[in-house]
């Protein structure tokens, strides 16, 4: 298809503009414009505009009105858990990416998820977390006594159980809390169970790194790098839920935000005090000597048991 030109001609006072609004060429629109300015015989041209505060909202409207969930399954139906892990992992990066850089603009939830949610991400990500904080923490108490001969290693396998709790109630639990308040304030708020789920499992991503840096022995160097990471996190949780209230009072919704983020705090400072304050070679010890003890105890109880069996058989 041949070049065609909209001109549009305005003459003011001796001098001209010249708007040339270029059409379609190839059957596609090409979207480009000229400015010609014809004053005193010099002719100025201009091919650059900025964009229009119109075109700015056009495009936000447009990143933030996908939040309506497009899982048509049943919740029954294996169909409806099996589109949960249907995700690539370019979408899972680019979560685990939104969940540490926060944005006021636009909330991680609509702009990341977009009625898109998924569980697999926020499955292996506290499956992670939960193995990153039970092996750093054994680990911070097996260097904080390397040095002491008397000291006899005894893995801690019941940090794992105790951050796994943790870990998958905050993750799962919070959310149904969340959600039956804003089905208590009537919120207009399209988010789902899901979507919180989603935002949550995310934004815990950024404790798995900080994890491994708490073996740096030094108090002041894990405190900043922990509330570094709680304030990314608590960022993402905080401005993808504040709008869930904002058709409520703002009392109601910044007392709603405040408890997210004590929740959210009071988690990160429980995995620094417990799992990563090491555990003193004297508790190790007794509990060591208390478990020989009393399976020495056992042992003998069973001898007993077994010789008084055989002398009643006898």
């Amino acid at each position: 298809m041949a070049l065609s030109e909209t001109d549009l001609n305005f003459h003011d006072s001796g001098s001209k503009e010249l708007w040339n609004v270029e059409g379609e060429i190839g059957g596609s629109s090409t979207g480009a414009a000229t400015l010609n300015l014809e004053d005193d015989g010099k002719t100025h041209t201009f091919t650059e505009f900025p964009a229009s505060a119109a075109d700015e909202e056009a495009d936000e409207v447009s990143d933030t009105s996908n939040l309506i969930n497009e899982n048509k399954n049943p919740i029954w139906t294996f169909a409806y858990y099996q589109e949960l892990f249907n995700v690539n992992t370019d979408t899972v990066l680019q979560r685990i990416k939104g969940s540490m850089i926060p944005s006021r603009k636009q909330t991680f939830t609509r702009r990341y998820i977009g009625g898109r949610p998924d569980m697999y991400g926020p499955f292996w990500i506290c499956a992670t977390l939960v193995l990153s904080i039970g092996v750093c923490g054994n680990l911070t108490t097996l260097l904080t006594h390397i040095t002491d001969e008397t000291y006899h290693y005894t893995p801690q396998f019941e940090r794992l159980s105790i951050a796994a709790i943790m870990v998958y109630s905050y993750t799962f639990l919070i959310p149904l809390l969340i959600k039956g308040v804003l089905w208590w304030r009537k919120s207009s708020s399209n988010y789902s169970v899901v979507d919180i789920i989603c935002t949550y499992g995310y934004s815990l991503f950024v404790f798995i790194p900080v994890s491994i840096l708490l073996l740096v022995p030094s108090d002041p160097f894990d405190w900043i790098a922990l509330s570094i990471a709680i304030l990314l996190s608590g960022s993402c949780i905080a401005v993808s839920m504040w709008p869930a209230l904002q058709d409520d009072s703002k009392k109601v919704a910044v007392v709603f935000t405040a408890v997210l983020l004590i929740l959210h705090t009071a988690l990160g400072v429980t995995f620094r005090l417990y799992f990563f304050s090491p555990i003193s070679a004297q508790v190790i010890n007794n509990s060591s000597s208390i478990a020989s003890t009393s399976t020495h105890a056992l042992t003998e109880k069973s001898i007993i048991t077994i010789g008084t069996t055989t002398n009643t058989g006898e």
